[in-house]
């Protein structure tokens, strides 16, 4: 990026990484002659080269990994796949994205009910705060009829992180699959996937893909009961480009292939898997998630001492400190305030994010103290 940018929006676009960016030139001018692709090399590969990528980002098999466009297509494949009942039961944290609200509202017409339950006292109308017990609230509205529970790790507005593992074990324990909208913190944050039936994520933020590329994680037992999509890359054996197919009694992979929806964008298929390798080298977010912890105390550190700051910069303090806070450090601020201090930041060269009346600062592992203190600077200014 240019010296004097300052890119905190990775919460709403990553930028591509120049390694990225390379793996695409490279490949488009093999598209320029495509009497030189070869299909293993320059097709198969490279979409076998991102799922396993992506399981070594996550620390999983990558035999459960499934290629999507993004986040929302691979929730569709576990909400469109699921062997629903009529009067079966959707739980959602009130406030989600659509991407993890519409495909569950849409089942309505199956007979299936979409419930959204608050996470803390108030919301939305309060912020959330580091005492409060979202897991808890989320795990005491399931009932006889909750088939998935549907959550986002990190919430796009308000930032909040939800303990993945406490919601996987009280699921479990209540014979309830849970899937995860994980776009907002993979690649920043580190998760466990124990007891999580599916996870879900675009490749365009954290992960520093681009738009249209994404990844599903699904549990093997779980993926088994979903009706696959069922398309010409799906089956059981890679297609053969001898014009001549194996003929098995199974139509479908069991692996991850079984949901992917068709032919990739080969493109971009490489460029994520660029981007995410560069990641590992840098040591994965077990490097990066504590680095990004230690930028954001040390800006709510200098914000502290600003009596205009001080209130909320205790409130996100004591979110990070219990573990309640992604990548995003989300400022509940008047919509004049958040129009202000962007207005401002335009003209520093400085890029943040308003969401639902939080002013978001997105810190990933590129950033360092000089950039902490070039954005104290422009708040404590605005």
């Amino acid at each position: 990026m240019p010296p004097e940018l300052l890119w905190l929006s990775h919460c709403k676009d990553g930028p591509l990484p120049r390694v990225a960016a390379d793996v695409l030139i490279r490949l488009l001018a093999t598209e320029l002659r495509p009497w030189d692709v070869r299909w293993k090399e320059d097709f198969l590969d490279i979409q076998r080269s991102l799922r396993e990528a992506g399981a070594a980002l996550f620390g999983v098999d990558a035999r459960d990994m499934s290629l999507t466009t993004c986040t929302t297509t691979g929730l569709e494949a576990v909400a469109l796949g699921y062997p629903w009942r009529s009067g079966d039961e959707v739980l959602i944290p009130l406030g989600e994205f659509p991407s993890n609200r519409l495909p569950w509202l849409s089942l309505a017409s199956r007979g299936v009910r979409c419930t959204e339950v608050p996470l803390w006292d108030g919301q939305p109308s309060s912020t959330p705060r580091a005492d409060m017990a979202p897991e808890q609230r989320l795990l005491d509205a399931i009932t006889p009829c909750t088939r998935v529970m549907a959550v986002s790790w990190v919430r796009y507005q308000d930032g909040v992180r939800l303990d993945l593992a406490t919601l996987a074990r009280g699921c479990r324990e209540r014979g309830v699959h849970l899937v995860v909208d994980g776009i907002q913190g993979a690649g920043t944050m580190a998760a466990s996937f124990e007891g999580v039936s599916a996870f879900a994520t675009g490749g365009h933020k954290g992960l520093l893909g681009l738009q249209g590329q994404g990844l599903l994680w699904t549990d093997a037992a779980f993926r088994q009961q979903l009706t696959p999509i069922g398309t010409w890359l799906s089956a059981p054996d890679d297609f053969s480009q001898g014009g001549t197919q194996a003929n098995h009694d199974a139509l479908w992979a069991t692996d991850g292939r079984r949901l992917e929806a068709g032919s990739p964008s080969i493109v971009s298929c490489a460029a994520l898997a660029a981007s995410i390798r560069l990641l590992l080298e840098c040591g994965g977010v077990a490097a990066i998630q504590p680095h990004i912890v230690r930028l954001q105390r040390a800006l709510l550190s200098q914000l502290s001492s600003d009596a205009a700051w001080a209130a909320e910069a205790a409130r996100l303090d004591a979110l990070v400190q219990a573990n309640r806070a992604g990548s995003i450090l989300s400022f509940a601020l008047p919509a004049e305030a958040c129009e202000r201090l962007i207005n401002a930041a335009t003209t520093q060269h400085i890029h943040a994010s308003t969401r639902e009346g939080y002013l978001r600062i997105a810190f990933h592992g590129w950033h360092d103290m000089g950039d902490v203190q070039r954005c104290a600077g422009w708040l404590l200014a605005g």
